[in-house]
């Protein structure tokens, strides 16, 4: 009895106290964030602080997810196009939906065939990426300097990678720079995939709720209300099971031209309050599949501390590079406590407070940058995310610079 109490008490959060204010407001006043893990990650200059007197940026490494791509899959264009075509073919479509549908038709062609894959957008954001944090830390990149990137082998990683690094040559081409696809590289990249041959065990961590992802999204999302919009009876050319995942797959779909090339918009589908409540859905459901098995990506510290630790000790520049994919991205930021990603929500009311989608952005990534004094063997870093300044929850008496020693203390790895 103590247990269905508490999940209808839980609920009953959810409903009435979807979002912290400022969360709220953020959404409202930047409606682009939305799109969460589809928002395109800027590639604007970058607003820096400047670096304490004496010191200077020696070496860069760096973690990053794959720039703008198409639908991670076919079947998140195909599940419409059947839906609407079954509309169509049966008189079942509304005149918006045929609005809708008639939108759909013109972009289907020239996106079915490349689902998965990097998007023009995707490859010249990571050429813009690479060229900001050139130019403004061209001192890490000498000439001879080695830059040394891995990928997973996902291709729209591989692509990514080879963009960001054809930017660096392309800005000093006595850089060696060399680009790499192996299973040795996992535990830099993939430390859980059963493909890791130096896979470690971990302990995971526990979530203080018991809500399922199905309890919370039927709490504050009504898929037929939605679909009722494109549909004259939704039941016709739905079944009713699958509402729920065409209404949510039209999100995505929706929010993924964001990375294309077009014009067209799907957004009108949903108002505002929808378009939150879906965000906040889907904010819920990573932050539950992430938080249980974060710690697995430690492996990627040790690997961030390793490679530092020698490129400092030989007094090189240069840059350590690794691309691999959102859930990656956001569970490291969670073991680094990156701008609060590594506390725990003990409602889930709480989990946008703490976590938040939009900061794992297509081409999400975060750039350690390393300083040394001129005049003592002392290590400051600083970490941008998405190109602007973080915190982590370390001592700093100059932030965003920390001292290099602190940050291996915390961990201990």
């Amino acid at each position: 009895m103590k247990r269905v109490i508490s999940l209808i008490m839980s609920l009953a959060v959810i409903g009435g106290t979807l979002f912290a204010q400022n969360t709220r407001e953020i959404l409202r006043n930047n409606r682009e964030l939305i799109a969460g893990t589809d928002y395109v990650c800027p590639t604007g200059p970058l607003k820096l602080t400047p670096a304490p007197e004496g010191y200077k940026p020696c070496y860069i490494s760096h973690y990053a997810r794959h720039g703008a791509r198409y639908a991670w899959r076919l079947e998140n264009y195909d599940m419409i196009k059947r839906a609407l075509d079954h509309a169509a073919a049966n008189n079942n479509l509304t005149e918006f939906g045929e609005d809708y549908k008639s939108r759909f038709d013109r972009l289907y062609p020239d996106v079915k065939d490349h689902y998965g894959e990097l998007s023009r957008k995707g490859w010249d954001q990571q050429q813009e990426i690479a060229a900001h944090i050139f130019e403004n830390f061209h001192e890490a990149f000498p000439d001879g300097a080695r830059v040394r990137a891995v990928s997973s082998p996902s291709l729209r990683s591989v692509m990514t990678m080879s963009s960001y690094c054809l930017s660096l040559k392309g800005k000093n081409p006595a850089l060696f720079v060399t680009e790499d696809v192996s299973r040795t590289n996992m535990p830099a990249t993939l430390p859980l995939e059963d493909e890791n041959p130096y896979k470690e065990s971990y302990e995971r961590a526990s979530l203080p709720f018991k809500v399922s992802d199905e309890q919370y999204a039927a709490s504050i999302f009504d898929s037929r209300k939605v679909l009722a919009r494109l549909f004259k009876d939704p039941g016709k050319s739905v079944r009713r099971s699958k509402f729920y995942e065409l209404a949510t797959h039209m999100f995505f779909f929706a929010e993924g031209m964001n990375s294309l090339d077009t014009d067209l918009d799907f957004m009108d589908l949903y108002t505002d309050e929808e378009a939150i409540a879906l965000w906040s859905i889907d904010n819920y459901q990573l932050f539950t599949e992430a938080w249980p098995k974060h710690k697995g990506y430690r492996p990627i510290i040790r690997d961030i501390i390793t490679r530092a630790d020698a490129r400092i000790a030989a007094g090189e520049g240069g840059a350590d590079l690794r691309f691999a994919h959102d859930y990656t991205f956001m569970a490291l930021m969670m073991c680094l406590g990156l701008e609060g990603f590594g506390q725990e929500p003990q409602t889930p009311a709480q989990v946008e407070d703490v976590f938040q989608s939009y900061k794992i952005p297509m081409g999400a990534n975060m750039h350690f940058i390393f300083y040394r004094s001129s005049t003592s063997d002392d290590i400051l870093f600083k970490v941008l995310l998405n190109g602007t300044e973080a915190h982590l929850p370390l001592p700093s008496s100059s932030w965003p610079y920390y001292r290099w020693s602190d940050f291996k203390a915390a961990h201990q790895l």
